[in-house]
């Protein structure tokens, strides 16, 4: 009787700690579909196309994107760069203009990858490190795996701003205007309609590497009415 009374608590225990952890992935699962991740501050990147039935980007999918940067933001003037942040060669741009080109460019290939239901290649942009970043690949991925194609480019970027150098790293000021788009199949039917965002003041942080300026992480906040 000892011995069956101790299996029952076991297996009720067992049974908690299950129910624990299944409600913690489903809850992880609904932030990443209703577009949250980046930071605080507010949602990030390319979630919207992925709102209907999407699989969340997970950071892993940034292993794809680029070489693996885990120093988080490189260092200041003076000091020396961090862990996957190489030190610029001779023929890369330094310019603060052209970390506004890179912003540029990396909104323009998540666009061109959900319009054409492929994984986006962003190691010519970003750094593996950037949390934003892989959700916004993920989105992608999720998309590929399912068949789905955007009928538009969610993503319209304006009123860039590039900061002063510190050193190795500046920051790009922006708006991000996202469009709701339509999600069609392989054959072009419409499966799916996935919501525009409202309009977000945005910051990239940007580190110089050997190969220029790459994105390291991306804030979001509320942007004007």
């Amino acid at each position: 009787m000892r011995t069956d009374a101790w299996t029952s608590r076991c297996a009720a225990r067992l049974g908690v700690l299950i129910a624990a952890v299944t409600t913690l992935v489903l809850l992880a699962g609904v932030g990443l579909l209703a577009g949250c991740g980046g930071d605080r501050h507010g949602a990030a990147g390319a979630a919207a196309p992925a709102r209907p039935g999407a699989s969340a980007g997970d950071p892993s999918a940034a292993n794809s994107a680029g070489p693996a940067n885990s120093a988080g933001p490189a260092s200041a003037a003076g000091t020396s760069p961090g862990v996957g942040i190489s030190a610029p060669g001779e023929g890369s741009d330094d310019a603060p203009a052209a970390a506004a080109r890179t912003v540029e460019a990396y909104f323009r290939e998540i666009n061109d990858a959900t319009r054409a239901g492929r994984l986006a290649v962003i190691a010519p942009t970003a750094l593996a490190g950037c949390q934003p970043c892989a959700l916004d690949v993920g989105v992608t991925r999720s998309l590929q795996q399912r068949g789905l194609h955007a009928d538009a480019g969610a993503y319209r970027v304006s009123d860039l701003s590039a900061q002063p150098r510190s050193g190795l790293v500046t920051a790009v000021t922006f708006t991000l205007h996202t469009s709701a788009v339509g999600l069609l199949d392989l054959a072009g039917r419409h499966a799916a309609d996935a919501p525009g965002v409202p309009t977000r003041a945005a910051t990239a942080e940007l580190a110089l590497t050997q190969h220029g300026w790459r994105i390291q992480t991306l804030r979001y906040a509320p942007g004007p009415p």
